[in-house]
């Protein structure tokens, strides 16, 4: 369903993703920018460490899949919003960690996030064979 598309003359990216991604058939699943909020008091936790918010953000992510029938696994593009320039190596070894094994397509842009102790959010896009038969939000 996904594959991984290498292309001769360009050079592979230096990061733990992949240049570029195609899906054949599935459900699409495009998420909003996840930052590292409490669930139940939607304060920033982990201020300060950029690694710890791109954990949480992954947790939060892989739980939107789930309800939506998928997995980690399923995801093809991400978008991960950093204040700081600072942080990309962080942000990267979380992903490292998270996410080893994992074909994905990725853009990292640096800007102004909506919340001042953020430092990470990621959106993502996920493609899910089968039935994706999806939870219901409370």
């Amino acid at each position: 369903m996904k594959r991984m598309i290498t292309a001769e003359g360009v050079s592979p990216p230096g990061a733990p993703f992949s240049s570029a991604i195609a899906v054949d058939g599935g459900t699409l699943v495009h998420t909003s920018g996840f930052l590292a909020r409490d669930p139940k008091s939607g304060a920033i936790l982990h201020p300060g460490d950029a690694e710890q918010q791109t954990l949480h953000c992954f947790n939060s992510i892989e739980k939107v899949l789930r309800a939506a029938g998928g997995a980690l696994q399923d995801l093809v593009k991400m978008t991960v919003f950093l204040r700081n320039a600072s942080d990309y190596e962080a942000m990267n070894r979380a992903r490292r960690s998270r996410l080893a094994g994992i074909d994905y397509a990725s853009s990292t842009v640096i800007a102004g996030l909506v919340a001042a102790e953020a430092l990470v959010e990621i959106e993502c896009v996920a493609a899910i064979s089968g039935h994706a038969g999806g939870a219901a939000a409370p």
